[in-house]
């Protein structure tokens, strides 16, 4: 892990601390991050399925041939 020093509005973070429920500096970036790597994956999800990629979960017997 990189050590570094920034500079830091602290109201954004008083905020971002009250939104994550986080009590430090480094709890707050550190789920600040997560939740943004959460979010792009989320997304690529809906796009996946608003390109048809689950389409085939909707045809008739889509359960039996995935679980037998």
């Amino acid at each position: 892990m990189a050590k570094t020093s920034v500079d830091i509005d602290m109201e954004k973070l008083d905020k971002v601390r009250g939104i994550l429920g986080t009590e430090s500096i480094r709890e707050t970036i550190s789920a600040a991050f997560r939740e943004v790597i959460r979010m792009a994956a989320v997304q690529d999800l809906v796009a996946l399925g608003e390109s048809g990629a689950f389409e085939f979960l909707l045809e008739p017997g889509a359960e039996e041939r995935m679980w037998g």
